[in-house]
């Protein structure tokens, strides 16, 4: 688990990239385990990035500083000045304590911990999720999944969604984890796979999740259940990057006023066109978010 989280408050155009920087790899001695940008209202936005080990915060500043200045971004001066405000504390021994349970621990994504029949605690809390596989895609050790639990749980920090849609549900592990933090909201969980519903379908009974979660087979966005479930509060897609772009004329439409959209299953090159794919259709951007090559966006309509 990561040892160390680097934090700084800056704006949108510092922090998206330093967020790229540090989850791509760019510099060779910081590679985060994960690293996101984040709006914070009010022009601010904020970047997280969870490290191994400690680093040299003034060899971190002075590589990220060349970055920005590569990149037009700022001056090597005025990008110094933001970066000195930034932070990189050691996890506490409290984080540390939560992150084990038996000898292999779970999969940790914001609030969430993923497990499975190997790790299964005596006693599950709203924010755990269990979950078998199968051949379904979402077992949680994958980083899109991460990316997108990490996605859900900023969101419900400050939301509530009524109607949800879980588009290309695999396991059912985001709208399961949605369903056990969040009860209450209607989730149409959704996949092309018979064999993915049918995990889901398992999972759910696994988690002691009502029928408010449902598990359908539908092979695109105009399926007549769809449609009638919609507007959708909040929409979850980690499916790949292609689909993603040709779904944006169909799937917007489908979400209500004030709603979020979370995607992943992308890679951090692929970030821009997905981005001009929902923007030119009057989605904003919320926050980015990377994982080692792996990336997620999350918009919301206005």
């Amino acid at each position: 688990m990561p040892a160390h989280v680097y934090r700084l408050t800056t704006t949108r155009s510092f922090a998206t990239r330093i967020a790229d920087a540090l989850g791509e790899g760019e510099i060779v001695f910081a590679f985060a385990d994960a690293a996101g940008a984040f709006d914070h209202g009010d022009g601010a936005w904020g970047v997280e990035a969870w490290f191994p080990e400690a680093l040299d915060e003034a060899d971190l500043a002075e590589a990220l500083a060349d970055i920005l200045e590569a990149d037009g971004v700022a001056t090597r001066e005025a990008a110094l000045a933001v970066l000195a405000t930034a932070t990189l504390k050691p996890l506490s021994a409290a984080d540390w304590a939560e992150t084990g349970v038996g000898d292999l621990p779970p999969i940790r994504a914001g609030r969430f911990r993923v497990f499975g029949e190997h790790n299964r605690p005596e006693t599950m809390r709203r924010e755990d999720v269990l979950i078998e596989a199968s051949s379904a895609f979402g077992s949680g050790d994958h980083a899109s999944t991460q990316l997108s639990l990490l996605g859900l749980d900023e969101i419900l920090k400050c939301a509530r969604p009524r109607t949800v849609l879980d588009l290309g549900t695999g396991t059912g592990i985001l709208g399961l984890a949605l369903a056990r933090l969040a009860p209450g909201a209607p989730v149409l969980a959704t996949d092309i796979a018979p064999h993915a519903v049918a995990t889901a379908e398992r999972n759910r009974r696994l988690n002691a999740v009502d029928r408010r979660f449902r598990a359908l087979l539908a092979d695109g966005l105009s399926d007549r259940r769809i449609v009638a479930a919609a507007p959708f509060d909040l929409v979850l897609a980690n499916i790949l990057p292609d689909p993603l772009c040709r779904l944006a004329g169909p799937l917007v439409p489908l979400i209500a006023p004030g709603g979020f959209l979370v995607v992943a299953g992308l890679r951090i090159g692929e970030q821009a066109r997905l981005e001009s794919a929902y923007r030119a259709r009057g989605l904003r951007l919320v926050s980015r978010r990377s994982i080692k090559e792996w990336a997620s966006l999350t918009f919301q309509k206005p």
